[in-house]
């Protein structure tokens, strides 16, 4: 029977404990939550923010949808904090607990339907006590099988037929069916009976007292004190859970303690009712409240227990993140004030004992990884491992198969923090001797909660150490300022680095990835702040005696030092300019900068630090040494003299740099600020070598060096003198320089063709509407000159190459340039007439012919040809007219002699005028120039 009473308030213990009410269980259909829903709530557990003063989690229910939403428990919540990757990170812990808290038990009949719905389907418990009303079946077995349906009278008894009356109001349902298979087995013999309550009877009951709907109830006889609890609208939350009562004809008869039936399944006490029972709920009595790192925070009424460890029972016992050292309760005091009172768990802070309207708050645990170290960087396996007592890096990295391939060997850092100052510190070793001798002073001992990284040899190795560089930064002050400092320049791995207490300079350059190949090893820069006046200035460092054990070179690094190494291609002066402009803001009046500078020919000018003794050696050596350029006998340096503190003039002085010159300052000359050295470049010093290129009938054609005033006769010497084809008078001489002129004209000229073709289209001139659609003649012109007009130009230089090598007549000979090319082609006995004759071709140059000889061979002029106009093209470039005689309107050409290889060209009339305007004019005068032009280029490819 018992059991029977469990399962009819099982479905309410569920939604009791799970915060959800019946008729939302109802209304979503499924009462457990799919594993993807719930890994879901643990992943958006582990994600979200751990703040302490986020309100407790809720249920949500989605109208649309079957499935229950039910939020990650406190303990998943924690285990999902716990499954994030191990950090050292600290969070502020704030004495923060649940926002709200709920009494506890009363969400058992939220939502519970107040109607009555009998109870049917359940066996007789057999301590049910039979009354008027009831209705029992009972079948009898013999001859003839018979069933009768009786029910209790108002006077208690059975009617039985042949059998008669049978009393058994009062009696149990056991005793009753005892009596009545009696009765009926002892009027005849040979029956067998079977008697069962088909209907039960109804009761009126009454509940009184703090419950939601006070009043007379008809319920089922077989309920139960909770059914009729539940049926009634459940108990307010101003009544009593652990004091419920039922009254029986004025007398006391049970008293039920809800918490023993939530907390512990017991329902001993959940009593059947009887017909005119009474219910009665008392007001709530002391009440704790329990918040924070326990399992079922809430607000709970008190009865027996007295002392916290009775109340932490009460709400499930602490959860394993619950910190047993730091408790609190909070009381009301005698004065009328709040108060707190410690409770340390792990003492005797759960013997205390609790008064009415107490709070207890249960704090977690710090936020803090502590007995562990931390393995990061380029290692295989990083992550948290424990520690212990004595324990070092060999350790925690016994054997090489734990780091990466490109680890590196040479150096490797551990964060600490120093628990006594409260500061994070930096700890350089080496790899390599850590791990392959174990009494090696690099295999460090290690601290609780130190951070081992491993570098690798490629990628940016500050950039691995910035939150630690920040860290530092942040717990800098103005005493104590951040152990910090800066590698900038030629090293692999330039940044922001953490300082170790005692750490050289070398010892940081090779923490930062060593010297590179190509770096000065004669100077170097270390930048320092004085941490008394926080001023900065400059101590120059050569890397030579640093490696050679010098420690005036190799000094102890401090908190805010910035060290710069050089090599051939940094700019010096770009790197060290922000420290310089630093000296120049806090150079205070009266005084000067001190920063000197060097221009001219070296390899990095600009402005560098002074430095204490300072020589002009010293400022050529900072700018990266003379170049091969460099005119080595003397320099000239510029010093700034303050006169009065007030004014200032400019004087220079010539500074030997060979020390041979007695009447000069050397290089030993001590710098003062401002001082600006300039050293010049050696007179007609020839930066880029000149080349020319020589080509055709010569004995070693090629391309040949020249100097600075080298002509083309003293080159022709060099080269081995011409082949017996060579044709001197027809050599081909190139310039860059020429070309690029030529191009200039070109250009110009097609310009100014155009602007004339745009000029005749918007003119205001005489019948302009019959100019341009009817007669396209200038458009039509520029489409030739485009499609005839050369690529580029060609740059050709008419030179008497004969005189000028043969004889070196200064009159002929040429200074060469950059880029000039020679082409000597062979003997050329042919001459070409091209243009208006009526069979253009070539012909055997004869010394007995002459220009216009061979335009006769060439079928003689056309109708359209400029007779007069005619020219030679020599073929040593020289353009010739055959035009002769010019008298009056009478002209007649000349017939001029030609050399092998020259071409005639007979050109179009342009003195045929049609009447046009001006512009039109310049088009063919252009046109004619350019097509003169364009074929002297063609001629020369």
């Amino acid at each position: 029977m018992k059991l029977m009473k469990i399962l009819t308030i099982g479905s309410l213990l569920v939604s009791a404990a799970c915060n959800v009410s019946m008729a939302q269980v109802e209304r979503m259909g499924v009462a457990t939550l799919e594993d993807k829903q719930r890994r879901d709530a643990i992943v958006s557990a582990q994600t979200s923010e751990a703040t302490l003063d986020k309100p407790s989690f809720q249920v949500t229910i989605q109208p649309d949808e079957n499935a229950v939403d039910i939020a990650p428990s406190q303990l998943e919540q924690n285990v999902a904090a716990s499954l994030r990757p191990v950090t050292l990170e600290e969070e502020i812990q704030q004495q923060r607990v649940q926002s709200t808290l709920e009494q506890y038990g009363y969400d058992m009949f939220a939502g519970i339907s107040n109607t009555f719905a009998p109870i049917s389907d359940m066996p007789v418990p057999y301590d049910y006590i039979i009354g008027p009303g009831d209705t029992f079946a009972v079948q009898a077995f013999a001859a003839t099988n018979v069933q009768y349906n009786l029910t209790v009278t108002r006077d208690g008894h059975l009617l039985i037929p042949d059998a008669g009356a049978v009393t058994v109001s009062g009696l149990t349902f056991e005793e009753a069916k005892m009596a009545i298979s009696e009765a009926i087995e002892t009027k005849r013999i040979g029956i067998r009976t079977l008697v069962t309550l088909s209907e039960f009877r109804s009761i009126q009951i009454m509940l009184v007292g703090e419950v939601a709907k006070p009043g007379s109830y008809s319920v089922s006889g077989f309920s139960t004190l909770i059914n009729a609890l539940s049926s009634s609208g459940g108990i307010k939350r101003s009544g009593s859970l652990r004091n419920i009562q039922v009254k029986r004809q004025g007398k006391l008869v049970a008293t039920f303690d809800l918490y023993a039936l939530l907390l512990k399944g017991d329902d001993s006490a959940n009593i059947y009712l009887r017909q005119g029972d009474l219910i009665f709920v008392p007001p709530v009595g002391s009440t704790i409240g329990i918040a924070g790192e326990i399992l079922r925070p809430a607000i709970y009424e008190v009865a027996k227990e007295k002392t916290v460890e009775q109340i932490l029972a009460l709400a499930g016992g602490l959860l394993p993140t619950a910190n047993t050292q730091n408790a609190q309760i909070e009381r009301v005091s005698q004065s009328g004030t709040y108060t707190l009172m410690q409770a340390n768990f792990d003492q005797n802070g759960k013997n205390l004992n609790v008064k009415n309207g107490d709070l207890i708050r249960v704090f977690p645990v710090l936020n803090k990884m502590d007995d562990v170290i931390l393995l990061s960087g380029h290692v295989l396996t990083p992550g948290g491992f424990q520690w212990f007592k004595g324990m070092k890096v060999s350790d925690l990295i016994q054997s090489r198969n734990v780091l990466r391939q490109g680890a590196e060997f040479n150096a490797a850092v551990i964060q600490r923090e120093n628990r006594d100052e409260k500061r994070t510190e930096a700890i350089y070793f080496n790899l390599y001797n850590a791990i392959t001798d174990t009494d090696s002073s690099d295999n460090i001992a290690l601290h609780p909660r130190d951070q081992v990284i491993i570098f690798d040899t490629h990628s940016p190795r500050a950039g691995q150490l910035s939150k630690m560089v920040s860290r530092m930064m942040n717990e800098a002050t103005a005493t104590a300022p951040a152990k910090v400092i800066d590698v900038k320049g030629a090293v692999p791995h330039p940044g922001s680095y953490p300082l170790h207490a005692g750490t050289r300079l070398l010892d940081m350059v090779e923490y930062a990835g060593g010297l590179e190949a190509d770096v000065d090893l004669n100077y170097a820069l270390l930048a320092r702040t004085d941490l008394r006046t926080d001023r900065l200035y400059f101590v120059k460092v050569s890397l030579n005696q640093a490696l050679n054990n010098h420690h005036d070179h190799n000094p102890v690094l401090q908190p805010k030092d910035k060290v710069y190494l050089f090599n051939k291609d940094i700019d010096r002066a770009s790197l060290i300019k922000t420290p310089l402009e630093r000296i120049k803001r806090e150079t205070r009046f009266g005084q000067q900068v001190p920063v000197v500078n060097v221009s001219g020919s070296v390899f990095h000018p600009g402005a560098y630090p002074m430095v204490a003794g300072m020589r002009v050696e010293d400022l050529i050596e900072a700018a990266g040494g003379m170049k091969e350029e460099t005119y080595g006998l003397a320099a000239t340096l510029s010093r700034q003299v303050l006169m009065d503190s007030e004014f200032s003039r400019t004087d220079s002085r010539a500074i030997s740099l060979n020390k041979t010159n007695a009447l000069l300052d050397t290089t030993d000359l001590i710098l003062h600020p401002n001082d600006h050295l300039i050293l010049r470049t050696k007179p007609e010093w020839v930066q880029t070598p000149k080349f020319v290129q020589i080509e055709g009938e010569i004995t070693f054609p090629g391309k040949y060096r020249i100097d600075k005033r080298e002509t083309l006769c003293s080159l022709m010497q060099k080269v081995g003198g011409f082949t017996e084809d060579a044709y001197l008078f027809g050599t081909v001489f190139l310039r860059d320089s020429v070309r690029a002129k030529e191009q200039q004209a070109l250009d110009r000229m097609f310009d100014q063709l155009e602007r004339l073709l745009a000029d005749s289209h918007i003119s205001q001139g005489v019948n302009k509407d019959e100019k341009m659609p009817k007669d396209q003649r200038a458009k039509d012109i520029y489409d030739v000159l485009k499609k005839m007009a050369p690529e580029k130009a060609v740059g050709r230089m008419v030179v008497d190459v004969n005189s000028a090598v043969t004889q070196c007549d200064e009159a002929s000979d040429i200074v060469l340039e950059n880029g000039d090319r020679i082409i000597v082609p062979k003997y050329q006995d042919d001459i070409s007439v091209i243009g208006q004759v009526y069979f253009p071709t070539s012909h055997k140059y004869r010394s007995d012919r002459a220009a216009l000889d061979y335009i006769g061979l060439s079928g003689g002029i056309k109708e359209l040809a400029k007779y007069e106009h005619a020219y030679i093209v020599q073929a040593n470039g020289e353009v010739m007219s055959v035009r002769a005689n010019t008298w009056g309107w009478f002209k007649s050409p000349a017939n001029v002699k030609v050399t092998p290889g020259s071409t005639i060209f007979v050109p179009l009339s342009v003195d045929r005028i049609n009447g046009r305007e001006s512009a039109e004019k310049w088009v063919d005068i252009l046109y004619k120039n350019i097509i003169s032009t364009a074929m002297l280029a063609n001629l020369l490819n």
